[in-house]
């Protein structure tokens, strides 16, 4: 138990109950970007292909504002932090990226993106009778944009037969479900006819 929560605790015990209620804005980071993983688990931990294999761990990404949580977050056996320059390095394309974490009122909302399943926007993320709840504030669905990020982090870059990407390309490109790079290098445009 944090030091933090022994005052709250004895002041619930003698308090009423309506003083307690928790909100998700006393949450820290670590466990906000655990529960949304898990939230998403089902995308972040999906292959890109049928036939590649899954992912172990939900992969992170911080950029924007969010960069400055960096020191707050720790990897855990279920979410892997990773600097954008890992990500790119891993050719991963399973990824959430987060670019911005703050709070209103007794909400946090999170700026969010995951280009595998081509989601972002905005989630409010609420407490209710002890559990962390997202409701969509402003979400999107956009096969662009995913093309746009991934010629953002991948465009001219070698492609790595057997990674992520790979898999990701070869089936977008192809429809084929290999692992085997499609072309020697990822498109440098997001034109839907080159991702």
């Amino acid at each position: 138990m944090r030091m933090t929560a022994v005052p709250l605790l004895l002041a619930c015990l003698l308090a009423s109950t309506a003083a307690c209620a928790k909100d998700a804005s006393d949450y820290n980071t670590q466990e906000l970007v655990e529960a949304l993983t898990q939230r998403l688990s089902k995308v972040l931990l999906a292959g890109p292909t049928r036939d590649s294999p899954d992912n172990t761990a939900a992969i992170i990404v911080l950029e924007g504002k969010a960069l400055a949580l960096a020191p707050q977050l720790q990897s855990t056996p279920g979410m892997r932090v990773l600097s954008k320059e890992q990500l790119v390095a891993e050719q991963r394309s399973n990824f959430l990226i987060i670019s911005q974490l703050g709070q209103q009122g007794p909400d946090m909302l999170v700026d969010y993106e995951t280009p595998n399943n081509a989601s972002y926007g905005t989630l409010r993320i609420q407490e209710k009778d002890g559990k962390l709840v997202f409701k969509a504030q402003d979400t999107y669905r956009s096969s662009s944009g995913a093309r746009t990020t991934y010629a953002r982090l991948y465009g001219g870059l070698p492609c790595r037969n057997g990674s992520e990407m790979a898999y990701r390309f070869n089936y977008a490109n192809r429809f084929v479900r290999s692992g085997e790079c499609p072309t020697p290098r990822f498109p440098t445009s997001d034109s839907p006819f080159e991702w």
